[in-house]
């Protein structure tokens, strides 16, 4: 772990965002980027690069200084409500207190991990910031968002059905198939199946583009969009994978 000093808040964001993704191919236990900024206009700054970690689905700790409660109410300078303006953008909002703060860490952690991972806001009071922590702090220990559930049931034989008698398939795969790490899985299966590959623009590069099974990105450009959307409207079965 290592602390790098910058001179503007989305320079840190976008590094911490970069840093995951470059060690996100070493495991699911990657532990998230954390970005440390201080109140008010420090917070504003560093929206555009919360927001950016939630559509792209990174994992990042936003810790934000505060105001202490006790002197909210006649402290103007640079003050605002953080977590009213957070929210919209991030997985969850925390203010940490006296005798939480392990227990906040432990949730925050977890929330951005798990599932789609993504932000989550920690508002840190000056007082909680500066004072000697006299309780005990959980080990944090970053979950995987991977989650093995065994297909089965009626659903997969119906499916397996359709894939059997389809005629013109197509896969669409989106980000979360590149944070899963399932390229590999996925090149297998249109390769097995002889069916083309559409990703979202952000899961491009999921496999490799000069592929054959590779028919490109869809969502960003209206010229590839042209190409591509007829392909789907033409389709008798699409495979949503991530």
């Amino acid at each position: 772990m290592f602390f790098v000093l910058v001179k503007h808040e989305n320079a840190g964001g976008f590094m911490a965002e970069g840093e995951w993704h470059a060690l996100s191919g070493s495991g699911p236990s990657t532990a998230p980027g954390v970005l440390v900024v201080t109140f008010g206009p420090g917070m504003a700054n560093a929206v555009n690069v919360v927001a950016n970690a939630m559509q792209d689905r990174v994992p990042l700790i936003f810790l934000t200084g505060c105001v202490d409660e006790a002197e909210a109410a006649c402290y103007t300078h640079q003050v605002f409500d953080h977590q009213v303006v957070l929210r919209p953008i991030v997985k969850a909002s925390f203010r940490v207190a006296p005798g939480s703060i392990g227990a906040v860490m432990e949730k925050a952690l977890a929330l951005a991990c798990e599932g789609q991972p993504g932000p989550v806001h920690i508002d840190v009071s000056i007082f909680v910031a500066e004072a000697e922590i006299s309780e005990p702090v959980h080990i944090l220990v970053a979950r995987s968002g991977l989650r093995d559930t065994p297909a089965g049931g009626p659903c997969l034989e119906n499916a397996r059905q359709m894939l059997a008698v389809a005629e013109r398939s197509l896969m669409v795969a989106g980000v979360d198939a590149v944070n899963e790490g399932a390229g590999a899985a996925i090149e297998a299966f249109c390769r097995r199946f002889s069916i083309p590959l559409i990703t979202s623009y952000k899961a491009k590069g999921l496999i490799d583009e000069a592929d054959p099974a590779c028919l490109g990105g869809a969502g960003l450009s209206p010229r590839a969009d042209a190409i591509l959307m007829p392909l789907i409207d033409r389709s008798d079965l699409v495979l949503l994978v991530g």
